[in-house]
């Protein structure tokens, strides 16, 4: 079997920075285990397999896999195959839209110029945390660093993340996982996503970093699927006014070298959320094929 793939840099417009995705555009007939070990193989924290849509009204079903394990739904690899799709041609030029078939349901993603947008799921919101020296403890830090007013909190958009939010850049920098206190604190949620509202990027409002080492992610450079999250939970807790939210910039893998910068646009109405959309730049790196 020979594979075609292509190597995408995501939630960038810059080679070599934002978070790197595999694109493997004609995945028919790979079973769940083929693409498990090919994503290990390319040790990403994500690589994308495209098949024919079971639903008429998408173009492709995608299925994402971490080196760890496939989940449902993620940022970087559906706006990175977006880009792939229509940079190759695989979709007609006269589009600027398309709808993917994902774990979690269909998922339209428009191209905007250079940028390319998805819409989110409605977040959902589990009960503030209580333990917050327990979960100061798995950051490697004390609770005296966590925000004083704000509550660690788990929100999905389709991939629930734990939320700390920090007091400062610098508290964020220290992070260092205790990975035995995080195996505790995280239960069945994959990911834990600290935050503070300081930013390196003067264009950026939130400095973010998103660890989910269980299923293969040491770190991760951008986290389009949980930045939509981060700009309910922003909402939810009435951090910013609605003119802030409907334009609001990420900073993500700064630590990491993989300087990454995440587009969330929130609507309100009527005092509620409404559409949540998340979006960047893309551009690819290379091109190959793969032999099994």
């Amino acid at each position: 079997m020979e594979l075609i793939f292509y190597q995408v840099d995501v939630f960038t417009d810059q080679p070599l920075a934002g978070n790197p995705l595999a694109v493997f555009v004609d995945a028919e007939g790979m079973d769940a285990d083929q693409m498990l070990a090919v994503a290990r193989e390319m040790n990403l924290s994500e690589t994308t397999f495209l098949f024919p849509p079971s639903q008429t009204d998408c173009d492709f079903q995608v299925r994402i896999f971490t080196p760890g394990k496939e989940i449902p739904f993620a940022g970087h690899p559906t706006l990175g195959t977006a880009h792939v799709l229509f940079q190759q041609g695989l979709l007609g030029s006269d589009r600027d839209a398309c709808r993917f078939e994902m774990g979690i349901g269909p998922i339209d993603v428009e191209r905007e110029g250079s940028t390319f947008m998805m819409v989110q799921p409605q977040p959902e919101f589990q009960s503030p945390r209580t333990d917050r020296q327990a979960i100061a403890q798995a950051l490697g830090l004390d609770a005296k660093d966590l925000h004083p007013n704000l509550p660690a909190q788990v929100v999905s958009t389709g991939f629930p993340a734990l939320f700390v939010p920090l007091k400062s850049l610098d508290a964020t920098g220290r992070t260092a996982l205790n990975l035995t206190r995080l195996r505790d604190i995280l239960g069945k949620v994959d990911m834990i996503y600290p935050f503070c509202l300081e930013a390196v990027n003067p264009e950026a409002q939130v400095h973010t970093r998103g660890f989910a080492p269980f299923i293969g992610i040491p770190e991760d450079p951008a986290t389009g699927s949980v930045a939509g999250a981060m700009g309910a939970y922003l909402a939810h807790h009435h951090v910013l006014d609605a003119t802030r939210l409907s334009d609001l910039t990420l900073e993500q893998g700064l630590e990491i070298n993989r300087p990454s910068e995440i587009k969330v646009s929130v609507e309100m109405a009527g005092g509620k959320i409404g559409s949540i959309r998340v979006g960047g730049k893309a551009r690819t790196v290379a091109e190959g094929r793969l032999f099994l």
